[in-house]
């Protein structure tokens, strides 16, 4: 449920490669040209801090973004506790969509995820986005 909402956000902006799993990442990691990985905290069972050790050791390192597309019963100390901890092992921002989309609406949220990963995404991408 997720993926549809970064799709909506994001489709008509930057190229897509979803993915589910921890073995799909790995493969779109090797396989396709990924200018930066968007992770969500429900990411394959919570394994988003799993995905960002192994985006760090690459090289290239392409940015890595961390977000909560979906409600979470994780209450504000626990999710700020989840912000620190990504900021610290090399997250590249991280945008609490759902908070955010509850209190502005989709295409808000939309618009401010999309900003979000235009200040951190090397150009060409999101061309499309800012030019709009």
């Amino acid at each position: 449920m997720g993926y549809v909402h970064a799709r909506r956000a994001l489709v008509e902006s930057f190229d897509l490669v979803p993915v589910f799993s921890m073995s799909q990442a790995r493969i779109a990691l090797r396989e396709a040209d990924i200018d930066g990985v968007l992770a969500s905290i429900h990411f394959d069972d919570s394994r988003m801090f799993e995905l960002l050790a192994e985006v760090k050791a690459m090289d290239p390192r392409p940015a890595f973004m961390c977000c909560v597309l979906l409600g979470t019963t994780l209450g504000g100390r626990s999710l700020a506790g989840l912000v620190h901890a990504a900021n610290e092992q090399g997250c590249s921002i991280f945008f609490d969509y759902n908070s955010l989309q509850r209190k502005e609406g989709f295409a808000e949220a939309d618009r401010q995820l999309r900003q979000r990963l235009l200040e951190v995404l090397p150009p060409p991408c999101g061309e499309s986005a800012a030019a709009a």
